[in-house]
C-alpha cells in the first residue's frame, strides 16, 4: 500500500542555523539527545533529519522512522514529513508509539499463529473497574482496602484513575500482582495489597474472552518482549534510523522500547526539553534526555543543544526563561541558554485581572478581536489555555458570547460530555430498552435538541395532557402523563398542536428503535435520519455569530459519535448496541478519536497538553486563580503509585521533596503555554474579596501592562449599545445618529430604531386613583415606601407567583385543613392538591417535594406545641377591609389564637427565609395590620365567646428554618400602643397616596440582590431596548 506522495519534487528545505545542521550532519549510525528551548526548531531539525537521509544520503523511505507520545502530534508530523519529502513511501514515516508497539505485536502474533490483540481504551478500562468494584460493594465483597478507602471513595473516578496509574505504573517496571502484594506488606502499603487482590480479579475476568486484549502500557511490554526476542515485523526490520520528538513526555515503557531497538543497532535521535514536559504527573520521564545514554544504554550517546529560539523574540525568551528557571534542570538545563532571535509584539506581555469570570473573558476576547481586527491575526493563530479540562466548554461559551469564535479538541471530552452526543445516545439508550422512560428522562428527551420543545412548550404539553386527565377522573401529575404519551405512539393523537406533533414523533423514533435489532451504528442513524437535524444544524453552521459555532460543535459530536460506533462495530461485530451504551454513557475518561476535527478559523480553547508541537502569535493563559494553577495537591494520595516507582526503582522517599515536585510540574505546564506565543502572551485572572489570582501572575515582568476590564468589547454589537447609550444620553446624538443609520443600511442588529422597544409616549399623564378609595395590601406598603417605581412595575408589569409561592399556598391549606396537627395528616393534606403543581423539570419537582415535607414537618412541631400550651384556634384565613381616610387596606389572617390568660396573638405562616433583626420585626405592615384590624373590632365575632381577651400582638411563624432544638421559628411584634398604631395609620396614608400618583420614583440603578426579580425591574427602566 502507498503512502501519501506529492509529486516528485520535495517542498523547498528551510534555512538551518549552526546548531541545527550540526544534528542533521551527524554520521549515519549516530545516536543523539537534542535538548532545545522552546521554538528552537526541533521539530523542524528532526524533519530536515529524515530528509536529508532520505534525499541527500539515498536512503529507503523505510529506514527511517518519526516518532511521537500522541496521535494527534503524530498526524500533525506525518503530513509534514510528506510534504518536505514530496517521494511515495510504504506507509506513515511519523507514527505514535502505541502505533509501532501494536504492529510489532500484531506481527509477532500472526508468525505465531494467533490472532491480533486489541488494544483496550482508558475509556474501557475505567468502565470495567467501576463495574467490578461497585459489584464488591453491592455484594460485601472483594478485597479488604484501608478504612481512608471507604465505599464513598472506591466509587469516585479519582480512585479509578489512581487504579489504573498503580496497574500502569506496575506493567511498566515489570511488577507482578505477587510482586505488588509483598512490596505493599513489606513497606507499608496495605491499599497496594487490596490493589493487588482487585488486578488479580480483573485480569481473571479478562482471561475468560476470546480475544486478546492490551492496554497502553501491556502492548508496549509485549513489543519490546517481542523486538528482544528478533520479531520487529516487516517495518521494524528496516529501520536504521528512529527519531523522536517531544521526548520529554515519554514514559518508562516508551523509554523500553527504544532501548530495545538501540540494542538492534538501530540508532535513535532523540530531540526534546524538560522544561515543558506536560505528562509528568502521568508517568512521564522529564529527566529521560538528560539521561538517555544511560536510558538507552549507548554510551557514546552525543548530547546537542539547539542554540537560537526562532519563535520568540528577546522579550518573550526572557519572560519564558524567568519561568524555566525556577524548574529543576532534570539532568539538563544547556538548552535554556538560547537566545531569541524572533520578533516581539509593541506589548509583549499583558495582564488581565478582572472582579468577576464574566469580566475576565470579556476583556479576554476583546484582546482577542484587537488582534484579529487591528493586526489582522487569523483566529486560528492564537490560543487560551486554561488548567483543567472543566474549564473549556465554559471558556468556549463566554467567548462565543463575546463574538470570539472558539474550537476545542474532541478528545479532551468524553463522548457522553458533548451535548449533541450524550442526547443522541440518551434516546437511543431508552428506544432500547437499557434505561426505563422515567418522567425525568421524557423531561430531557423533550427539551432535548431531538424532542425540540422549550420549557414553556413543554408546559403546554403537561397542561394539555392533565386537562385530558382531570375530564378522565384522573388525577396523575403531568410528568408522568408525559413519560406515558412517549412510550406509546399514537396517546398524543387527540391534542392537535405543533407540540403535540413533536412529542408524537420523538415516540415514534422510541418505539422504531425498540423495534429495531440492528447495531448501535445503525440505531444512531435511525434515530439521527427521523430527526431532521442534520439539514438545520448544516445550515446554521454555514452562518456567523454564536448560533453558527454551536452547530459546528454540535455537528462535530455528532462526527464522532458515528465514528466512535463505527469503530465499535468494526472492532467487535458480535457485541450489541448495549455493550457501547455501557461503556459510553458510563465511562468518565475522554476516549481518543479517529473522527475529524474542526480546524476552521477559529481560537482553540485547550489545556497545556494541548498544545504540545503547536505555536500561536497569541497566547492567552486563563484562570490563573489561586489553588488552580499551580494546582499543589499532591498526585497519587489514594494508592501511591509514585512510591511504587520509587521502590523499584531504589529512590529513598526521605529524599525526595513531593511538594516541590508538584510545583515543578505545574511551572513546567506554565512554561508549556507561555512558551508557544510567536509574538504575545496574555495573563488573565479574576481578583476580588472572594478569589486571589495565582502566585504564577508575579512572574509577569515589571512593569507589564493591566489590560482595562471596563473596556467596551470591540464588537459591532457593542458599538451599537455604545452609539443607543450616546444617543439616549444625549451626548454627541448627533454623531451618533448618524453612525447609527449607517449600520443600520448594513443591516447591523439593534442599530434600526423600527427595531427598538421602550419608544412610545405614555397613554395617559393622569393619577392611578383619582376620586376613589385607593386599594392597599399590607405586604406592599413596604415596597411602596422604599421605591414606588419598583412597585409600580411588578404590579403593572405583573410577577410571577412562582413554584415556591404555589408550595406555599397548598402547605397554608393543609394546615387549615388538616383533621390532626400531626406530620402525616398535613402531608397527606398536601399530597392530595401537589398535582395541581407544574414544575419545569421532574427533579425540580422531587427538590420542592423534599422541602414542601420539611415544611409540613415544622408547621406539625409549632401545631403540636401549640395544643401542648394550652391555646386556643379562634379563626383561621380570615379576609378583613379596613378604611384608613381614602385607602381602603385589605389582606387574610392565617390563624388567631388566643392564650388561656386571654392574650390573643395573629399568626402569619411563612414558607420563606426567616426575619430575625427585631428593629424589622417591630416594623412589619403586616403584623402591623393584622393589630390595627384587631384594635377596630374586626375579630370581634371569632372572640364573642371568650371574654376578657386583651391584645397580645402578632408575630410570624417560619417553617422552612428553625432555632435552637426547634424546626420552626417565630418573629414576635409586641402590641402596639395608640401612638403606634397611628404611626402606622399615617404608614397606609402615604402608601394610598404613593399609589394614585401619576409618576413614580425610584432608582435607575437596581442592586443585584434584595429587590426582587432585578431583571424584570432593570428592563422596564432601559429607555430603548432591542429584541436582537
Amino acid at each position: 500500500m502507498m503512502g501519501f506522495a506529492r509529486g516528485r519534487s520535495a517542498a523547498p528545505q528551510v534555512s538551518m542555523d549552526p546548531s541545527q545542521r550540526v544534528v542533521i550532519d551527524l554520521p549515519d549510525d549516530a545516536s543523539a539527545a537534542v535538548l532545545g528551548a522552546p521554538g528552537t526548531g526541533k521539530t523542524t531539525t528532526l524533519i530536515e533529519v529524515v530528509a536529508d537521509r532520505v534525499l541527500a544520503r539515498g536512503w529507503g523511505a523505510d529506514a527511517v522512522l518519526a516518532l511521537t507520545t500522541s496521535r494527534a502530534t503524530a498526524t500533525r508530523l506525518r503530513d509534514a514529513i510528506a510534504l518536505r519529502l514530496g517521494v511515495p513511501t510504504t506507509g506513515p514515516m511519523a507514527r505514535s508509539v502505541n502505533s509501532l508497539a501494536f504492529e510489532i505485536v500484531r506481527d509477532a502474533a500472526r508468525t505465531a499463529g494467533a490472532l491480533p490483540p486489541r488494544l483496550v481504551s482508558g475509556a474501557e478500562q475505567d468502565v470495567e473497574l467501576a463495574s467490578l468494584i461497585e459489584g464488591h460493594l453491592e455484594e460485601g465483597s472483594g478485597p479488604r482496602w484501608p478504612e481512608h478507602l471507604g465505599p464513598e471513595v472506591r466509587r469516585l473516578r479519582t480512585f479509578r484513575t489512581e487504579l489504573r496509574e498503580l496497574m500502569t505504573r506496575a506493567t511498566e517496571y515489570d511488577v507482578d500482582v505477587a510482586q505488588l502484594r509483598r512490596l505493599g506488606g513489606a513497606h507499608g502499603h496495605p491499599e497496594w495489597v487490596a490493589a493487588a487482590e482487585l488486578i488479580e480479579e480483573y485480569t481473571q475476568v479478562l482471561s475468560y474472552r476470546s480475544e486478546t486484549r492490551f492496554d497502553q502500557a501491556e502492548l508496549t511490554r509485549y513489543a519490546v518482549a517481542a523486538v528482544e526476542r528478533g520479531e520487529l515485523g516487516e517495518r521494524a526490520s528496516a529501520l536504521r534510523l528512529v527519531v523522536v520528538d517531544d521526548l520529554q513526555e515519554a514514559t518508562e515503557t516508551t523509554l523500553a522500547l527504544l532501548r530495545s531497538l538501540a540494542a538492534r543497532g538501530i540508532a535513535v535521535i532523540a530531540f526534546g526539553d524538560p522544561d515543558v514536559a506536560a505528562n509528568a504527573f502521568r508517568g512521564g520521564e522529564p529527566d529521560a534526555l538528560g539521561r538517555l545514554a544511560t536510558v538507552l544504554a549507548l554510551p557514546d550517546l552525543t548530547t546537542l543543544t539547539l542554540s537560537t529560539s526562532h519563535r520568540q523574540g528577546a522579550a518573550l525568551r526572557a519572560f519564558t526563561s524567568s519561568v524555566t528557571a525556577r524548574i529543576g534542570t532534570a539532568a539538563a538545563g544547556r538548552q535554556r541558554a538560547a537566545i531569541g532571535a524572533g520578533a516581539d509584539a509593541a506589548v509583549p506581555v499583558a495582564l488581565v485581572q478582572a472582579p468577576s469570570p464574566a469580566r475576565e473573558w470579556s476583556t479576554v476576547a476583546r484582546a482577542l478581536r484587537e488582534a484579529h481586527l487591528h493586526r489582522g491575526v487569523p483566529w486560528s493563530q492564537m490560543v487560551v489555555v486554561v488548567r483543567s479540562g472543566a474549564q473549556l466548554a465554559p471558556v468556549v461559551r463566554a467567548l462565543a458570547m463575546a463574538e470570539v469564535p472558539a474550537r476545542t479538541t474532541a478528545a479532551g471530552t468524553a463522548l457522553r460530555e458533548d451535548f449533541a452526543a450524550r442526547s443522541l445516545l440518551r434516546l437511543v439508550s431508552v428506544g432500547v430498552g437499557r434505561e426505563p422512560l422515567t418522567p425525568a428522562v421524557a423531561t430531557e428527551l423533550l427539551l432535548g435538541p431531538f424532542g425540540g420543545l422549550d420549557a414553556l412548550a413543554l408546559r403546554r404539553l403537561r397542561i394539555a395532557l392533565r386537562a385530558e386527565e382531570v375530564a378522565g377522573g384522573g388525577n396523575r401529575p403531568g410528568d408522568e402523563l408525559v413519560a406515558e404519551a412517549l412510550a406509546a405512539p399514537g396517546r398524543l393523537a387527540s391534542i392537535d398542536h405543533r407540540v403535540a406533533r413533536a412529542a408524537e414523533r420523538l415516540a415514534e423514533t422510541i418505539a422504531r428503535l425498540g423495534a429495531s435489532d440492528g447495531s448501535i451504528e445503525e440505531l444512531l442513524w435511525i434515530a439521527w435520519d427521523r430527526s431532521g437535524l442534520a439539514r438545520s444544524w448544516h445550515d446554521q453552521a454555514l452562518g456567523a455569530g454564536i448560533t453558527a459555532a454551536e452547530a459546528n460543535r454540535n455537528l462535530d459530536g455528532i462526527v464522532a459519535l458515528f465514528t466512535s460506533a463505527k469503530r465499535f462495530v468494526e472492532l467487535r461485530p458480535d457485541k450489541g448496541p448495549s455493550l457501547y451504551l455501557d461503556e459510553v454513557l458510563d465511562a468518565e475518561v475522554p476516549e481518543d478519536t479517529l473522527s475529524p476535527r474542526a480546524f476552521d478559523d477559529a481560537v482553540l480553547v485547550t489545556t497545556p497538553a494541548g498544545t504540545v508541537g503547536l505555536e500561536f502569535d497569541t497566547v492567552v493563559v486563563g484562570g490563573l486563580q489561586d489553588g488552580a494553577w499551580p494546582n499543589l495537591r499532591l498526585r497519587g494520595s489514594l494508592l501511591a503509585p509514585q512510591d511504587l516507582v520509587r521502590i523499584v526503582t531504589g529512590v529513598e522517599s526521605t529524599a525526595v521533596d513531593e511538594r516541590k515536585q508538584v510545583l515543578g510540574d505545574e511551572l513546567r505546564l506554565f512554561a508549556l503555554a507561555v512558551s508557544r506565543a510567536r509574538t504575545r502572551v496574555i495573563l488573565a485572572a479574576v481578583a476580588n474579596d472572594d478569589e486571589a489570582s495565582s502566585v504564577f501572575l508575579g512572574l509577569a515582568p515589571a512593569g507589564t501592562e493591566t489590560l482595562d476590564p471596563t473596556a467596551t468589547p470591540l464588537s459591532l454589537r457593542a458599538q451599537v449599545g455604545k452609539l443607543r447609550r450616546m444617543l439616549v444620553a444625549g451626548q454627541r446624538a448627533g454623531e451618533a445618529a448618524a453612525s447609527l443609520a449607517a449600520l443600520a443600511v448594513e443591516s447591523v442588529p439593534g442599530a434600526d430604531p423600527d427595531d427598538w422597544h421602550g419608544l412610545r409616549q405614555p397613554s395617559s399623564t393622569g393619577p392611578l386613583f383619582e376620586g376613589e378609595q385607593v386599594p392597599v395590601s399590607p405586604s406592599a406598603i413596604e415596597k411602596l415606601l422604599d421605591s414606588p417605581l419598583d412597585w409600580f412595575l411588578e404590579k403593572i408589569a405583573g410577577s410571577d407567583s412562582g413554584v415556591i409561592a404555589n408550595v406555599g399556598t397548598i402547605v397554608h391549606w393543609a394546615m387549615e385543613t388538616a383533621p390532626e396537627p400531626t406530620q402525616e395528616a398535613l402531608w397527606a393534606a398536601v399530597e392530595q392538591r401537589w398535582s395541581e403543581l407544574l414544575f419545569e423539570a421532574p427533579w425540580l419537582a422531587e427538590r420542592q417535594r423534599r422541602i414542601a415535607m420539611g415544611f409540613t414537618t415544622a408547621l406539625a412541631e409549632y401545631l403540636q406545641d401549640f395544643q401542648r400550651e394550652g391555646k386556643t384556634l379562634v379563626g383561621a384565613e380570615s379576609r378583613f377591609t379596613l378604611e384608613v381616610d381614602n385607602a381602603k387596606l385589605s389582606g387574610s389572617i392565617d390563624r388567631v389564637e388566643i392564650s388561656p390568660t386571654g392574650e390573643v396573638v395573629i399568626v402569619d405562616l411563612k414558607t420563606g427565609t426567616p426575619i430575625t433583626t427585631q428593629s424589622t420585626i417591630d416594623e412589619h405592615p403586616q403584623l402591623a395590620a393584622y393589630q390595627l384590624a384587631y384594635t377596630e373590632g374586626i375579630l370581634d365575632e371569632p372572640l364573642a365567646g371568650h371574654d376578657g381577651h386583651r391584645q397580645g400582638g402578632a408575630k410570624l411563624l417560619f417553617v422552612k428554618q428553625g432555632i435552637g432544638s426547634k424546626l420552626y421559628r417565630e418573629a414576635h411584634q409586641a402590641p402596639l400602643d395608640t401612638d403606634q398604631l397611628e404611626a402606622f395609620r399615617e404608614r397606609v396614608r402615604a402608601a394610598a397616596s404613593l399609589i394614585a400618583a401619576a409618576e413614580f420614583a425610584g432608582e435607575a440603578e437596581l442592586p443585584i440582590y434584595g429587590r426582587g426579580d432585578p431583571s424584570r425591574l432593570r428592563l422596564q427602566r432601559v429607555r430603548a431596548v432591542s429584541s436582537d
